[in-house]
């Protein structure tokens, strides 16, 4: 079996990725049968200490910043995250390097016997995906492994592992429609993830939600520390109990980072994993990147800035961050966001702060129609559409002026449609 062969036979099993109007509940997301296709692999998710991450916004910088302060201690840590953007291989990591194609296809004809004929109507895209992390991290002797949910907590695939530590960052209205209307509906799916006797860092949140994870975490039988009072970021610097740490000069942009490094360094903190080491963890993350998250590329003679910030609440902090760090610069944006979102609420913030809104399309079934976003926009100065991606980065760049700022944001699935168009223009 070859890498294309792999990745076809996973494409052949149903994916909630992609899949519309699938009821969340036990009889679709079924941790015990998924548990029990685990077992007959020896338990591979409890072969390695690991980390589990969940929250609204955030989640991918912090297991980022998780990898990266732990690498530098000298360990080997793998991460497990979706979606992808540009390649399947880039879910399943060592450090920084994407599971090679040889070995994605050996998982697969490992798993093969085990979930296919009667078993295959019962299994899903991700569910394999995961148990192919966790034998990879097994075979490959990893010394941690960071585990990103893939959505909500409770459900998810990877909620079959036991953790050193749980991360429940800042948590927002999104997939509404699966996880619930209100915040206390989507924090009690995301609580799922805590364990007996784990320390659970809850990342900052809106009023009344770091109370009502509290209470959900004790339940649950964890060890709850929550932003803004056992810990906390002001400005560049950090405050884990009585420590002062900084100033910390991050790379990633926009002051948002500063608290997922926050949670990312409160978790190492209890589990005992950062006290002899401060400077060296935190030289670490002021380095990290992470694709996507107010990312600088230069492309055909313009600078764009990439997000897949998909929330009122993220892109708010796309354009605050921009306006810190380009103050005066007029902005054009490239948008295209998905169905089920608040697209009135976040095109507010585009023509709040953009001169020119080009309405675009992804090449995700979610991805909202020109159509639904120009009604959502309402009536309008400087929106234009352009069905055809390529054609609206185009456009982009033809309407920008010599020192406009092109940002082209709204979804992972737009990240990685960008980054195929982009890849095809490079020398």
């Amino acid at each position: 079996m070859d890498f294309q062969e792999a990745t076809a036979y996973l494409n052949s099993f149903i994916n909630y990725e992609v899949k519309k109007d699938v009821q969340y509940d036990e009889s679709h997301y079924n941790l015990e049968s998924f548990r029990a296709l685990a077992a007959l692999f020896g338990h591979p998710q409890e072969a390695v200490p690991s980390i589990h991450v969940t929250g609204t916004k955030g989640k991918g910088s912090v297991v980022e910043f998780l990898k990266n302060m732990l690498m530098a201690r000298g360990f080997r840590v793998g991460t497990f995250t979706s979606p992808h953007l540009y390649n399947v291989r880039e879910r399943i990591r060592i450090n920084d390097e994407w599971i090679s194609e040889e070995d994605f296809a050996g998982l697969v004809e490992k798993i093969r016997p085990a979930t296919s004929g009667r078993e295959k109507r019962y299994r899903t895209f991700f569910e394999l995906i995961t148990l192919m992390s966790f034998l990879y991290f097994r075979e490959k002797k990893a010394d941690w492994v960071v585990y990103e949910v893939g959505m909500g907590g409770r459900l998810d695939s990877t909620n079959i592992i036991i953790p050193r530590c749980a991360v429940i960052n800042t948590i927002g209205l999104d997939h509404t429609e699966t996880l619930g209307p209100t915040l206390r509906h989507i924090a009690r799916e995301k609580a799922g993830i805590v364990k007996p006797g784990i320390p659970v860092v809850i990342g900052p949140q809106k009023e009344g939600i770091p109370d009502y994870l509290e209470e959900l975490a004790l339940e649950a039988g964890g060890k709850p520390f929550l932003y803004g009072r056992d810990f906390t970021a002001e400005g560049s610097f950090l405050f884990v109990g009585r420590e002062k740490i900084g100033p910390v000069k991050l790379a990633m942009e926009g002051e948002h980072q500063i608290r997922n490094f926050a949670c990312a360094y409160q978790a190492l903190h209890c589990m005992g994993e950062s006290s002899e080491e401060r400077e060296t963890l935190v030289r670490a993350a002021e380095k990290t990147l992470l694709g996507g998250r107010i990312e600088e590329r230069v492309f055909r003679g313009g600078l764009w800035v990439l997000d897949v910030g998909h929330t009122v609440e993220s892109v708010g902090a796309l354009y605050t961050a921009l306006k810190e760090k380009y103050p005066g610069r007029r902005l054009v944006s490239v948008v295209s966001y998905s169905r089920g979102k608040n697209l009135e609420g976040m095109l507010s913030l585009d023509f709040e702060y953009c001169r020119k809104v080009i309405l675009t399309e992804n090449s995700s079934f979610r991805s909202a129609t020109v159509e639904e976003l120009r009604m959502a926009a309402g009536e309008r100065a400087g929106i234009l559409t352009e069905r055809d991606l390529e054609k609206a980065l185009e456009r982009a760049l033809a309407e920008a002026g010599p020192s406009d700022l092109i940002v082209a944001h709204g979804s992972f699935y737009l990240m990685g449609d960008i980054y195929e168009i982009m890849e095809k223009y490079k020398d």
